[in-house]
């Protein structure tokens, strides 16, 4: 019984660290946001996090500021900040130090050419210790 739990947990596992290599959003005002979080899996330290940002036509969205906020999933731990910068037409790039082990909640404000702001939220699973 417990090899099968063992081997059900590690499935799990396994599956959720190959669905987070890439995440896409649902359009959100007609645009399309992903994310890229390297190198997965996770350590403590600094993660690469990649933003992809399309609008409806499929078209990349240029000159948006994008900044993040890292929180652990339990109170308690103080946020981590980063502020991504444009890498090419509608690509941003930053580093986020991950602090401590554990699952962390991504949040993404988006602020747009036109002033139009959105915010949008993604996981990082199982940061793993240095």
């Amino acid at each position: 019984m417990l090899r099968k739990l063992e081997l059900l947990i590690a499935l799990c596992v396994l599956f959720a660290l190959v669905q987070g290599c890439r995440r896409e959003s649902p359009s959100m005002s007609n645009l399309t946001v992903s994310y890229e979080v390297s190198p997965l899996p996770a350590r403590v330290g600094d993660v690469t996090i990649t933003i992809k940002i399309k609008d409806g036509s499929n078209e990349p969205v240029a000159g948006a500021r994008i900044k993040l906020e890292g929180n652990m999933s339990h109170a308690g731990m103080a946020p981590v900040f980063a502020e991504a910068k444009e890498i090419g037409p509608g690509q941003y790039r930053t580093n986020m130090n991950l602090s401590m082990a554990g699952d962390w909640q991504v949040l993404v404000r988006l602020t747009l050419p036109d002033g139009r702001e959105m915010d949008q939220q993604f996981e990082i699973k199982e940061v793993a210790p240095a």
